[in-house]
């Protein structure tokens, strides 16, 4: 098994996974166990395709399918945004983090790509 906890993107990406299990439990109510629950598992699942992608040969594939899943997450941060569930400054940092995963990701792609 490969490791991956040197990885600056898995590092982020555990970062970000703190961040939203901390924001979900801020949350409203009603919100709570359906909004935070859904960020929960698409945090968990890019954290999981990271660690995936690390140990395969051909990364590509699921490298793509981590981008798709991060912007998955960015619209669903947008959306709480938007409908007042999440504040602004958490939204902003949350970006800056969406940002850093991102450069991160497309670089780990472009490099797949080149070696190909």
């Amino acid at each position: 098994m490969a490791q991956y906890a040197h990885l600056p993107i898995y590092k982020k990406a555990y970062d970000l996974a703190l961040f939203i299990h901390r924001l979900a439990i801020t949350l409203p109510r009603e919100h709570r166990y359906t909004f935070g629950a859904e960020l929960k598992e698409r945090v968990l699942k890019l954290l999981t395709l990271i660690i995936r992608a690390n140990s395969q040969r051909t990364k590509g594939t699921i490298l793509e399918q981590a981008s798709e899943q991060l912007e998955e997450l960015k619209i669903l941060i947008r959306l709480g945004k938007d409908l007042k569930i999440i504040g602004i400054r958490k939204y902003e940092e949350c970006s800056r983090i969406f940002d850093e995963i991102g450069r991160q990701l497309g670089g780990w792609l472009k490099s797949q790509k080149l070696a190909c």
